[in-house]
């Protein structure tokens, strides 16, 4: 027992030796790189336990170290049709706070995206002519922070927002674009694209674009470098095939992806799109009366040739499923420990384990056709000049 006491040992937090008991000063660097793998609602929780803690709350180095390191989803903001109606947890300890909820249920704020622990939200305002204003805002839940962006010329819709950000030679940084895109009018092809830098604080782009004759899910965008994707919808109402659609910001220009021939994809069917171990195109197709995922990866060939591969297959048969569901929305999302298959049924999410094959009901939200918006909880500053909510 004795020689266990003696290669113990002590750290002071506080940073203070206390003579006599062999205490060791644990570095600061070290310090912040241990806690920068907490959850913030975890860190936050630890705020008074000294003052070093309160300091790396507001080092940018920190709170971007941690926002790097926490990409594993917190839990879902459950949106029917644009309204948000309630946050669907996931990690117990990453929940969204009280006041952040308030915020996003009040002041007729609509969720475009979430993106590294920001969250992208549409406020509009009703003056005294009755004519409506947009303001939009980069919020961050857990920090319940916020930053106003410039208001982007041309009208503001509730469409959807998908974000790259910038690393600099592999050195983790605020910087990033935004690609904010909305319908123009029904039925059309064209959609408003604009881009925003938050370098240099302005909008450098404003377009409209094909996207293709059929609805784009605008929620759950994927980015896979400076390139980002949609997945268009399955109605039967348009003779043309369903498809995947992809913006290059580097070119500002559209490319419509055919989905994979070798299944033929029913208009009671669905798909959705995730990115794969990070970097990779993910298709997630449901065939609802087989009552089977497929997963295909989105690959380029070394004649610059894309092609669909299939990857995975998931019957929901043998899991206690006796007739075929109507599936709305499919996801894949990545925790602590797998990569979870999330999808809705009826009013109800469940997730299936792509390591255990687990399956498990999430939650029954009483409503039906949710979508569910990722957010994983970071500490990533929302801009130049985060302004606290009261």
């Amino acid at each position: 027992m004795t020689s266990m006491h003696k290669n113990s040992l002590s750290i002071d937090f506080v940073g203070q030796e206390k003579p006599g008991t062999g205490s060791c000063l644990l570095p600061d660097d070290v310090l912040a790189e241990i806690l920068s793998y907490l959850p913030a609602k975890t860190f936050f929780g630890l705020l008074s336990v000294c003052k070093t803690f309160h300091q790396l709350s507001s080092d940018s180095r920190f709170l971007l170290s941690q926002s790097y390191r926490s990409k594993a989803i917190s839990g879902f903001f459950v949106k029917c049709y644009t309204t948000f109606r309630s946050f669907l947890l996931v990690d117990p300890c990453a929940d969204v706070p009280r006041t952040s909820r308030q915020f996003l249920s009040k002041n007729n704020a609509f969720i475009l995206g979430s993106a590294g622990g920001l969250v992208f939200v549409l406020h509009e305002n009703n003056g005294s002519s009755n004519a409506t204003r947009h303001s939009l805002y980069v919020f961050n839940p857990a920090r319940r922070t916020r930053y106003q962006l410039p208001t982007p010329s041309g009208e503001c819709s509730r469409g959807g927002i998908a974000v790259s950000f910038t690393n600099d030679g592999g050195r983790v940084t605020k910087d990033y674009k935004l690609v904010y895109l909305s319908p123009t009018y029904e039925w059309s092809s064209l959609h408003h694209c604009r881009v925003y830098d938050s370098v240099a604080n302005t909008w450098t782009m404003d377009k409209h674009l094909d996207f293709g004759g059929r609805e784009i899910d605008m929620d759950h965008p994927v980015v896979c470098g400076e390139t980002v994707f949609w997945a268009s919808d399955l109605g039967s109402y348009m003779k043309i095939d369903p498809y995947v659609v992809a913006f290059d910001m580097r070119t500002e220009c559209t490319q419509i992806i055919a989905l994979p021939k070798r299944r033929t994809i029913d208009s009671s069917d669905v798909i959705g799109i995730a990115k794969w171990e990070g970097k990779s195109l993910c298709l997630i197709h449901y065939r609802r009366f087989s009552q089977v995922f497929a997963l295909w990866l989105l690959e380029k060939r070394s004649n610059g040739v894309l092609v669909w591969v299939k990857k995975h297959e998931i019957s929901l048969t043998p899991m206690g499923f006796e007739e075929p569901l109507n599936v709305s929305s499919v996801t894949l999302s990545e925790v602590a420990t797998t990569t979870l298959l999330v999808f809705t049924v009826y009013d109800e999410v469940h997730s299936y384990s792509m390591k255990d094959g687990e399956i498990k009901k999430l939650a029954s939200l009483g409503f039906y056709y949710p979508s569910l918006i990722p957010y994983s909880s970071t500490l990533r500053p929302c801009g130049q000049q985060d302004e606290l909510l009261k």
